[in-house]
């Protein structure tokens, strides 16, 4: 039993190396969304000012020729002015030409209300965007970085994998469900057993167990953390 022991400490050490890179190869991926997340919610930002800006310049060109179709009308107006016969006329004529000069007072003020806003929208576009291009090629860096890293973890994945099936057929297949169990459990399947107690759990074995744990005629659990005992003397015995 102790070789079996032994083949479960190689077991278990690989297992632990590959909850690393698995957990990495977990971590990386993410982070990487994280990344692509981030940039696609600043363009979706950044295209949404540029939306803004467009529908502020189509309002401003539509207030500009109202402003300029409504001097046309004023000119055609003033030269009529002259060709009026009747006071009646005269005064609905000079009543139009006032009210549409006071439109354009109003169109005007509208759009250098628009001016204003366009640049001020301008200019925090500008400032996004700039801001955008540093992030990006910070996060494109971070990127490809983890990509390498995530190609790395996955090359050597494989023939860890590989030495895991190896060591797993060296175990006994009545202890090797065991181990799994344990292994899934805890993390850990192993716990050291000396001056009687588990150094895992703490727990004071039982005299007649630890002294059938000496022996190591068969698999034993700690009654506690339920994880598979060994002894100091079977791990020098490595």
């Amino acid at each position: 039993m102790r070789e079996q022991i032994i083949t479960l400490e190689k077991l278990q050490n690989i297992d632990s190396q590959l909850r690393e890179i698995e957990k990495d190869l977990d971590k990386y991926p993410k982070e990487i969304s994280a990344f692509n997340d981030e940039l696609e919610k600043r363009k979706d930002i950044i295209n949404g000012k540029k939306e803004n800006l467009k529908e502020i310049e189509d309002s401003k060109t539509k207030l500009e020729q109202q402003l300029k179709d409504n001097q046309s009308v004023i000119k055609k107006a003033e030269e009529r002015l002259f060709e009026i016969k009747t006071h009646k006329e005269y005064e609905a004529l000079q009543k139009e030409i006032t009210e549409t000069k006071r439109s354009n007072s109003e169109i005007e003020d509208q759009i250098l209300n628009l001016m204003e806003e366009s640049e001020k929208l301008g200019s925090d576009l500008k400032d996004k965007e700039e801001k955008f291009s540093k992030i990006n090629d910070e996060y494109s860096e971070k990127i490809s970085e983890y990509e390498m890293i995530i190609e790395d973890l996955e090359n050597s994945h494989k023939p860890i994998k590989e030495e895991k099936n190896k060591i797993s057929g060296l175990v006994d297949p009545e202890v090797l469900p065991v181990y799994e169990k344990a292994a899934k459990r805890n993390g850990e399947a192993l716990a050291l057993a000396e001056n009687e107690s588990c150094t895992t759990c703490h727990i004071h074995l039982p005299p007649q167990l630890y002294n059938e744990l000496l022996t190591q005629k068969r698999i034993i659990l700690c009654p506690s953390c339920k994880r598979i005992l060994y002894t100091a003397q079977e791990q020098e015995s490595e």
